[in-house]
């Protein structure tokens, strides 16, 4: 009974830091900058490639309205 708990419980630690290490995987990959992006949002450092991009983008998180663009 004792080793099924101990082999449980080194299960679960492993299984822990497996998805920590996941998360601050995905994390680091977020905050890179894509080549080529050229279109900051106005509200935070993220750079878009492609106008949808950032409309979409913005759509989600929502704060205020984006000011207009000059084409």
């Amino acid at each position: 009974r004792s080793a099924v708990h101990k082999g449980a419980n080194t299960c679960k630690t492993n299984r822990i830091a497996a998805a920590e290490d996941r998360r601050l995987a995905r994390k680091n990959r977020a905050n890179n900058p894509v080549a080529g992006a050229t279109i900051p949002c106005p509200h935070c450092q993220r750079l878009f490639r492609a106008q949808i991009g950032l409309t979409s983008h913005l759509q989600t998180n929502k704060t205020s309205p984006p000011p207009p663009q000059d084409d």
